[in-house]
């Protein structure tokens, strides 16, 4: 469990030091725990199949690109036959400035192994943007997700 814990801390350190060379190690924590919460909250949306309020707390990207008929299908097609989450835990992390059909903004890009009762281990891939909407608390938003 420690073990976990460093690794996951280590992986979020190194994408934000890349991000925020010159931050302070407050900042620092800050913007791990904002990522990171933000993901883990929205994907607590989609394991409590709760689709259409995932694509609701989306950035706007993404609900540009799927319309919330299309997102609820097409999740809920690739999510029920798997069951439960049993586990999830951060396989990688990085940042970018740019990504292909995106405009320029602060990407984080995760990627979960996670364990489910139906299906067993399954890769999850989220990307998140910094947001710009100043009443925005969590500060960050899913532009894509994605499952193997």
């Amino acid at each position: 469990m420690k073990t976990a814990l460093l690794r996951k801390l280590m992986v979020f350190g190194m994408v934000v030091a890349c991000m925020l060379p010159n931050a302070y190690a407050t900042e620092t924590n800050n913007i791990l725990e904002q990522v990171e919460g933000s993901a883990r909250t929205w994907l607590a949306l989609i394991d409590n199949e709760k689709y259409a309020d995932s694509w609701q707390q989306a950035s706007p990207l993404l609900q540009k690109k799927t319309s919330q008929q299309e997102w609820v299908k097409t999740v809920a097609e690739l999510r029920k036959p798997l069951g439960t989450p049993n586990a999830r835990y951060i396989a990688t992390a990085n940042s970018a400035k740019s990504l292909s059909g995106f405009p320029d903004g602060d990407y984080v890009i995760l990627q979960f192994y996670t364990t489910f009762s139906g299906k067993g281990l399954a890769l999850e891939a989220i990307t998140l943007v910094k947001s710009n909407d100043a009443t925005d608390s969590e500060g960050w938003k899913i532009v894509e997700y994605s499952m193997r």
